[in-house]
């Protein structure tokens, strides 16, 4: 079996700010980054399937305290997943209702492209995502 290595609370943030940095180079408007722990109904996966390895040690690591926060931006009600997948869905499946995340909020208006690539995938919400055997 393959090693798998989560990332860090640290390691989000810094995922985060260049995630930030890449999206005001592509859209050319401001972001800001804010922490809130947001409703897992509200948010849309933008990657259709999962490992089944790596989703059963993230359940195992979030029974023993593991907390790292997820990255999404929002767009209409909805917040789209840019980076944990694995950990929503996880928190879903232990029956949680909220997760931590670094939110990615605009200054201005545009349509971000992880909102086109949710809708052309047909995900709607954490349970249209497939979990993979590998």
């Amino acid at each position: 079996m393959r090693w798998i290595r989560l990332i860090t609370r640290e390691e989000a943030w810094k995922r985060a700010e260049r995630i930030k940095r890449e999206y005001e180079a592509i859209y050319g408007i401001e972001f800001e980054l804010e922490a809130a722990f947001i409703p897992l109904a509200s948010v849309v996966p933008t990657q259709a399937a999962l490992s089944e390895v790596k989703l059963l040690v993230v359940l195992q690591e979030i029974k023993h305290g593991y907390n790292a926060p997820v990255i999404v931006i929002p767009h209409g009600s909805r917040y789209y997943l840019i980076d944990g997948h694995h950990r929503a869905f996880a928190l879903k499946k232990l029956g949680f209702g909220e997760v931590e995340a670094i939110i990615i909020k605009p200054k201005g208006e545009f349509v971000p492209g992880v909102a086109k690539t949710a809708e052309k995938e047909r995900l709607k919400r954490l349970e249209d995502v497939k979990i993979v055997r590998d």
